[in-house]
């Protein structure tokens, strides 16, 4: 298995931890992640750099159609900036 592959994996078991206890809120940013994270495991890449490039490539096209609020937006990138910080 690819770093890329286990990284998404990591990514991606953590937030569903998360979202076990999450508050409503909380809920919906970790579900939006959750998706964008298995997109991006479907694609082929061998480092986390290159997932993290995938997923907020992912994210950026989502924002540009998704009818989400600014501050769901910004939300949804400060959680995925500490995603990718504490679990690189």
């Amino acid at each position: 298995m690819s770093v890329y592959q286990q990284q998404a994996d990591n990514l991606y078991n953590h937030l569903i931890d998360m979202e076990a206890g999450a508050e409503p809120e909380q809920l919906f940013l970790c579900s939006y992640l959750l998706g964008h994270i298995s997109l991006a495991s479907a694609e082929d890449g061998e480092t986390a750099e290159q997932l993290k490039q995938q997923v907020e490539y992912s994210l950026d096209q989502a924002f540009k159609v998704d009818k989400l609020s600014e501050q769901d937006i910004s939300d949804i990138r400060s959680l995925w900036k500490n995603l990718t910080e504490t679990h690189s």
